[in-house]
């Protein structure tokens, strides 16, 4: 979240690993990747996992 802090990037955070909903939807942009974060921009999935190559 930093990196989106320092940059002055608006951005939502799901709890996924709580909320069942949340977690459908981010099985669902992921293709079934459990890797977090799932990034997401304007309702099209980007990757899963930080940096590159993304890690979790």
């Amino acid at each position: 979240m930093a990196h989106y802090d320092e940059a002055g990037t608006p951005y939502a955070r799901h709890d996924a690993q709580n909320d069942r909903a949340a977690r459908e939807r981010m099985f669902a942009y992921s293709n079934g990747d459990p890797t977090v974060p799932v990034i997401v921009v304007d309702g099209r999935y980007v990757q899963s996992g930080w940096g590159s190559p993304p890690r979790g």
